[in-house]
C-alpha cells in the first residue's frame, strides 16, 4: 500500500523510527501467517527496509539477538542486517535491511528451480551446522535424545484421542527407538523453520536466511527433516528433483537408514506442533493432526 492509504499514526511511527520520509509501504505478510505482520518500506533516500511486528515477544527477542550475533560469530550465514528492534515495546517490532531476490518457494514452479533450491538449501544446512553453539544460548532439548523421548511421551499423552490406537502404536514404536536412532551426535545450531519461504535467492545464490525465532540446538538431522517434510507434504511433485540435490549438498546419504531417521524426526516435529496447537483455532489443530498422521503413514510403511 502507498503512504496515502496507510494509517496516519502508522506513517508517523515509521518515519520517527526510521528517521526518514516514507515513500511507500507494501504489505507482504503471507496469507498463512497469523502472528507476524511484515511490510517492505521505501524511504525518501531510496533505501528499503523490512518492518515486522510479532505478538510473541520471546520469539522476537530471539530473532533480534541471533540476527545481531550471527554476523559476528558465523559471518558465512546470510542473515539480513538488523537495523532496529525492541521486543519489549508496546508493539514489538524488528527492522532489517531489505535483501532483493526471490523467495525459495518461487523456485518450486519447475524441476530445474526445485533442484537448484535443494542444492542451495542443502549447502545452507551444512553452513548452519558450523555455527559455534556455545555463544548462542538456545534450548538443546532436541539435541538430547533421552530428554526428547521423555518430552515426546508427554506430548503424546496430551495429544487428541482422535489420533486413534494405530497412530499411537506407531508413535510408541518410534519413541522406543528414539535414543538408539538419534543418540551419539553432538547438537548443532538449527534454524527451526528451515523452509523454502525462509530463504531468498538472487542469481542462483542464497543471499538471505530469514526468520530465526524458532532456532535451537538440535540433532544434525533436525533442519533436514523439516525441509524434507515441507517438500514432501506441500510440494510432492518437486521432491524427486529437489530431494536428492538437498541430501547430497547437505552431506547426507540417500539410503533407507537416513530416510527412516528423517521420518522419525519429522514425526516428532509434527507431534510437538500438535502439542502446541491447543492455543490455536480448531482448524489449525486439525491440520497438525492430519500432518502428523501423514508422517506416521510414511514411517509405518517402512515397517517401524
Amino acid at each position: 500500500m502507498s503512504p496515502g492509504s496507510a494509517d496516519a499514526a502508522e506513517l508517523l511511527w515509521l518515519e520517527a523510527l526510521l528517521g526518514d520520509r516514507v515513500v511507500a509501504v507494501v504489505e507482504v505478510t503471507p496469507p498463512w501467517e497469523t502472528r507476524t505482520g511484515t511490510q517492505v518500506v521505501t524511504l525518501g533516500r531510496g533505501d528499503r527496509v523490512v518492518v515486522q511486528r510479532m505478538s510473541d515477544r520471546r520469539a522476537l527477542g530471539r530473532r533480534l539477538r541471533l540476527g545481531r550475533l550471527l554476523p559476528t560469530i558465523a559471518p558465512w550465514v546470510p542473515v539480513p542486517e538488523v537495523l532496529a528492534g525492541d521486543a519489549a515495546a508496546p508493539a514489538p517490532f524488528a527492522v532489517t535491511r531489505f535483501v532483493p531476490g526471490v523467495s525459495g518457494r518461487e523456485l518450486l514452479a519447475d524441476d530445474a528451480g526445485a533442484e537448484l533450491l535443494g542444492r542451495r538449501m542443502g549447502e545452507l544446512a551444512r553452513d548452519l551446522a558450523r555455527v559455534p553453539t556455545r555463544a548462542v544460548r538456545l534450548s538443546d532439548l532436541w539435541g538430547d535424545p533421552d530428554r526428547l523421548a521423555t518430552a515426546a511421551h508427554r506430548w503424546l499423552d496430551g495429544a487428541p484421542t482422535e489420533l486413534g490406537p494405530p497412530a499411537r502404536q506407531v508413535l510408541d514404536r518410534l519413541l522406543d527407538r528414539l535414543p538408539d536412532e538419534l543418540g551419539g551426535h553432538a547438537p548443532v545450531f538449527a534454524h527451526g523453520d528451515f523452509a523454502p519461504v525462509n530463504v531468498i535467492l538472487r542469481d542462483g545464490d542464497a543471499v538471505a536466511l530469514l526468520d530465526l525465532e524458532r532456532a535451537r540446538l538440535a540433532h544434525p538431522l533436525f533442519d533436514a527433516a523439516w525441509w524434507r517434510w515441507i517438500l514432501r507434504h506441500h510440494h510432492p511433485e518437486r521432491w524427486a528433483a529437489a530431494g536428492p540435490a538437498f541430501l547430497f549438498a547437505a552431506g547426507l546419504d540417500d539410503g533407507p537408514r537416513t530416510a527412516a531417521r528423517l521420518d522419525l524426526m519429522a514425526a516428532l516435529q509434527c507431534l510437538e506442533m500438535l502439542h502446541r496447537s491447543p492455543a490455536h483455532p480448531a482448524a489449525t489443530r486439525r491440520a497438525w493432526r492430519a500432518r502428523l498422521l501423514s508422517v506416521l503413514a510414511w514411517a509405518g510403511n517402512r515397517g517401524t
